[in-house]
């Protein structure tokens, strides 16, 4: 048995070169192509951000359900929402404006 009976001919020579061309480019595309590894970066960032939207999302909710409720049965919330909001008075209460009052220039 000779040493060159072992080597491998030129033909699969070429076929090992491209079998190992395309390992080399298939790996190549799970890493940059479509779908691959960057683009599932990409796509956990997004998740990640639509999970705090989301929960942001549900903390107002809640919040808006409970102002609601308070709106529809708390008599003295409506009132303190109508007075802050909408700058209503009572209707024994009389409103004095005295923004064009100046210290200093009440008479005595």
């Amino acid at each position: 048995m000779k040493f060159s009976d072992n080597l491998p001919s030129a033909g699969q020579s070429i076929v090992m070169v491209f079998a190992v061309m395309a390992i080399v480019f298939t790996f190549f595309l799970i890493i940059v192509g479509d779908n691959g590894i960057s683009d599932l970066q990409l796509m956990k960032t997004e998740r990640q951000a639509i999970i705090v939207t989301h929960a942001e999302l549900k903390r107002k909710n809640l919040q808006l359900y409970h102002e609601i409720e308070r709106l529809k049965k708390d008599t003295a919330y409506i009132e303190a929402v109508a007075r802050h909001d909408l700058g209503l008075i009572g209707k024994k209460e009389i409103v004095i404006n005295m923004s064009h009052i100046t210290p200093g220039s009440e008479k005595r």
